[in-house]
């Protein structure tokens, strides 16, 4: 690596040379070699265990893609920017528990045969940022035979996590069955209940319409906040809001 001196300064490639601005000054360094090419990649045996697994996530990022789209409704009010890797992430350890293929070969579908697979899912967050559990002071566990959450009333301003400014509350249920063999999936949304802030012991009164099919059924819970100026009301940045997957069942 060398310094370049001189009133011109240089940036890009010159035959073998990089040239790139630095704290340091204007850097040239020669290009270097890595020894490997796509042919070698291709037919040398010890990149095998890297195709496998680049197989297997891809097929996790776009089953993952679906994942996403089970609520999209309420991710598109209460999401971070980690979500999508974290899906992904989610749905690869899932997939492992695939014993049956081998590595590159493996199914999401049979993966989630486990019932470790199935604990993976629970509690996955839409925002990592504003955990249900830190926002719903509260455990909410979701009964399947009734189509209902475990809780039934709510004091919203003694047991939520108010975001600044916030005057109100959206709170909402939802269930989706996803056939992640054929990525289809149906989703059935609550009724939203709206509270203020000041509201006092409230009721909870979810209403689901029942799914027609039965592959994988998963639950969300989804709590968004809203600032209310006069008549206009304006729902809080996402950074605020809530989507936790609480119940899954097959």
């Amino acid at each position: 690596m060398a310094k370049a001196f001189g009133p011109v300064r240089l940036v890009g490639t010159l035959d073998d040379l990089n040239f790139y601005i630095t704290s340091d000054g204007n850097i040239a360094r020669v290009k270097g070699k890595t020894g490997n090419t796509k042919k070698s990649f291709r037919e040398n045996p010890i990149f095998a265990p890297v195709k496998q697994h680049a197989k297997d996530f891809g097929r996790c990022a776009k089953k993952g893609a679906v994942f996403r789209g089970l609520v999209k409704a309420f991710y598109d009010r209460a999401k971070d920017g980690s979500i999508a890797g974290r899906s992904n992430q989610l749905l690869h350890a899932i997939i492992k528990e695939d014993l049956e293929h081998e590595r590159g070969q493996r199914q999401l579908h049979v993966g989630l045969q486990s019932k470790a697979a199935l604990g993976f899912l629970i509690g996955f967050e839409g925002n990592k940022g504003r955990p249900l559990a830190a926002v719903l002071k509260r455990k909410v566990v979701f009964n399947w035979t009734k189509l209902a959450v475990s809780i039934k009333t709510i004091n919203p301003l003694k047991q939520l996590d108010w975001p600044p400014n916030a005057t109100e509350v959206h709170l909402q249920i939802a269930i989706s069955n996803w056939n992640c063999e054929l990525d289809t999936f149906e989703t059935s949304y609550s009724n939203a209940i709206v509270l203020q802030k000041e509201a006092g012991v409230s009721k909870l009164d979810f209403v689901l319409e029942p799914l027609q099919n039965k592959e994988l059924w998963l639950a969300f819970i989804h709590i968004r906040f809203s600032s209310r100026v006069y008549n206009s009301v304006k729902v809080l940045p996402n950074k605020w809001n809530t989507t936790t997957l609480i119940g899954c069942r097959q």
